[in-house]
């Protein structure tokens, strides 16, 4: 059953059940009041006709008349007349014997005081009292008939369930609209829920009401934006694995085939010593070319899981370090490194700028010619740290800069493989650059070279020597 059904009829049946014993505990009270009202009527009627009739009877005597039987009987009937047409009787009794109504022999004198009765359907109050001394020996009995009150409550009843089947449908149609109206925010986020769940993340709820349906609706907005951000990073990521993959699984099938033949060609051929020696070189370079690539593979790995800590880095000691390490490459390459630095300290972690700035070199050194100059400089530019790698090379298109980054995109294959490139470097210069929180720039233009820059944020920078 929907939640706008159960909430209908609960709230129906909630309001009918309660409209209704209010309205019986109204009527009720009503009749218990009106009631009370007709006794209290009946018993002061009561009290005046007994007195009227003492008083009668007083003057009679006083004028020195005897009060007999007859006497009684045209008093009473006197006062009787008069209240008939009110519904009311009067009984007048002396002892057991009935003085008035004559004629009237079914009559049984009242035992108590007070009672209720019912003839034939019709309703009526009963008092009896004594008259006052010394007519005490005579009993007037009082008789008043209430059944109008008893058709009247009747016909409120009537109304009651009237008004009862007329209201409650025109109750339930507003109850309706109201709880659908209340309840259409539950709607929409049904709706959108679905949606999303049938992988249409772009789907918001639209919704700007001032209450708690609002709030609710806006968290909803929020959690559906960062479940889009997050579905189209995941996206992207397994695009990204996949292309890797691809381009490892191409990058792994022409070496290793060569290595087949190579070996295959060693193993059965009758060949010399410089045939020989030129295959096992082939096979040498290979194999360092794919142990690179496990190495650089195994670079991007860490750099996304591993926790960065920023230290103090002397830029002179990291400058130092890249310079050794690179040493033997700039000497057979015949290239000139020129150190520059304006900046004594920055702040990062050393092992992964060093990684980055060795990375960059080797790209430099592929791309300039013998007898070249790579520049490699620390400098504060706008209040903030730069490492810069430049070299005077071959430089790329700009549809290579725009693909430089992507992992094994290689702008030169042949000068790549033949130094056994994977096309890595610069995929993990900008992961390194991403831990870093840093900016990463590549400008190149063909045949006069590219420069790399690393930007650290504000806080990385250190002051300038003097």
């Amino acid at each position: 059953m929907k939640f706008w059904l159960k909430t209908l009829l609960v709230v129906l049946v909630l309001f009918v059940v309660a409209l209704d014993i209010s309205v019986v505990m109204i009527m009720n009270k009503s009749w218990s009041l009106n009631r009370e009202r007709e006794i209290q009527r009946a018993s002061s009627e009561q009290a005046l006709i007994a007195n009227n009739i003492y008083e009668n009877l007083t003057s009679i005597m006083s004028r020195g008349s005897s009060v007999d039987d007859e006497i009684l009987h045209n008093v009473t009937y006197s006062y009787a007349k008069n209240y008939l047409q009110q519904g009311v009787t009067l009984q007048l009794w002396n002892q057991e014997q009935l003085l008035y109504p004559k004629d009237m022999n079914h009559l049984i004198k009242p035992d108590i005081p007070f009672e209720q009765i019912e003839e034939q359907g019709i309703h009526y109050i009963q008092f009896s009292h004594k008259l006052p001394p010394p007519y005490d020996h005579l009993l007037l009995v009082y008789t008043r008939d209430i059944e109008e009150l008893y058709d009247n409550q009747r016909e409120l009843n009537r109304f009651f369930v009237t008004i009862n089947f007329t209201i409650s449908p025109a109750l339930m149609i507003l109850l309706f609209l109201f709880i659908r109206q209340l309840t259409k925010p539950l709607r929409l986020l049904s709706k959108t829920t679905k949606h999303i769940a049938e992988g249409d993340y772009s789907e918001r709820v639209l919704l700007y009401n001032k209450d708690e349906f609002g709030e609710l609706s806006q968290n909803f907005n929020r959690m559906a934006e960062a479940i889009e951000q997050r579905m189209h990073e995941l996206s992207e990521m397994a695009e990204e694995k996949q292309r890797i993959v691809d381009n490892l699984a191409h990058e792994l099938r022409t070496p290793l085939t060569s290595m087949q033949g190579f070996a295959e060609y060693l193993r059965s051929a009758n060949i010399g010593e410089e045939e020989r020696g030129t295959a096992t070189h082939y096979i040498w370079t290979e194999t360092m070319r794919l142990k690179s690539l496990a190495f650089k593979l195994l670079d991007l790995s860490v750099v996304g899981r591993k926790p960065l800590e920023l230290q103090r880095i002397p830029v002179e000691e990291l400058f130092n370090s890249v310079q050794q390490t690179e040493m033997k490459n700039m000497r057979d390459s015949r290239i000139k490194l020129i150190v520059h630095r304006d900046i004594d300290y920055v702040y990062g972690d050393f092992d992964l700028l060093a990684t980055f700035l060795v990375n960059c070199l080797e790209n430099s050194i592929h791309a300039s010619v013998e007898g070249g100059e790579i520049r490699l400089m620390a400098y504060e530019l706008d209040e903030e740290a730069v490492l810069e790698v430049r070299d005077f090379g071959i430089g790329m298109t700009a549809q290579q800069v725009a693909r430089a980054f992507e992992p094994f995109y290689r702008a030169d294959s042949a000068r790549s493989r033949e130094h056994g490139g994977a096309g890595l470097g610069l995929s993990l210069c900008r992961q390194i650059a991403k831990a870093h929180d840093a900016r990463l720039s590549l400008q190149s233009k063909q045949h006069s070279g590219t420069s790399v820059h690393l930007i650290l944020q504000l806080h990385n920078n250190s002051s300038t020597t003097p």
